[in-house]
């Protein structure tokens, strides 16, 4: 596509008359950098995003891996690398906290709380979730035991501080069984996250705690 729009600028410049040709050559060869540009971070962005979720995939959404284990550092550097083609695209990266709102189940964590409940064992798959809902500006996460059986849940609300980047509060929290009995949990704690990278299917952020939390999208 890129030679394409090269050779139309060629062509434009040769059949001009000499007044206007240098301009209008001027014109089509930042054209066709720009393009090269664009589509070069387009490339890079998805091959990071290709191998970050490789290594999630493999993760075991962060159970049992040590903070100084190699496929830590491995997430962490693809993430580096995702960020920063996300950050070259412009305005796509400063859009990523209005693609967030949305229900994410989590796939990867560094936060240790989380960790500690998904390692515990049930009769069936402990699951997380986290709902960023956009009307009422807060956000909720799940962890839900044994299919519902016990969830523990925690709200929050929250705050854009930059088109990237969401202060929180947490207002409530509780520990809800599924014959509806709930035992109130007094919530703690505030701070601040960034979606370092967002799209249709995936969230990639990273909080005031240097935690990082990988999400894929609830259908």
């Amino acid at each position: 596509r890129d030679r394409s729009f090269e050779m139309r600028a060629r062509t434009s410049f040769e059949s001009s008359s000499p007044a206007s040709s240098p301009a209008s050559f001027a014109r089509g060869s930042r054209a066709s950098r720009a393009m090269r540009r664009a589509s070069s971070s387009r490339a890079s962005s998805s091959s990071s995003s290709s191998s970050l979720f490789e290594l999630v995939d493999a993760s075991r959404r962060g159970v049992g891996v040590a903070p100084n284990d190699d496929a830590r550092r491995d997430i962490e550097r693809a993430i580096d690398a995702l960020a920063s083609t996300t950050r070259a695209k412009g305005d796509d990266a400063r859009s990523n906290n209005a693609k967030s709102y949305a229900r994410w189940e989590l796939a990867y964590t560094t936060e240790k709380e989380t960790l500690w409940l998904l390692g515990l064992k049930t009769r069936s798959k402990t699951r997380a979730f986290q709902t960023l809902r956009e009307d009422a500006k807060t956000l909720s996460n799940e962890v839900v035991f044994n299919d519902g059986e016990v969830v523990f849940k925690v709200d929050a609300v929250v705050e854009e501080s930059s088109r990237a980047t969401m202060k929180f509060r947490f207002t409530a929290a509780s520990l809800t069984f599924r014959d509806k009995f709930s035992i109130p949990i007094p919530p703690v704690g505030s701070g601040w996250f960034e979606n370092v990278y967002v799209d249709d299917e995936r969230r990639v952020s990273r909080d005031s705690r240097g935690d990082t939390l990988i999400c894929v999208k609830v259908k």
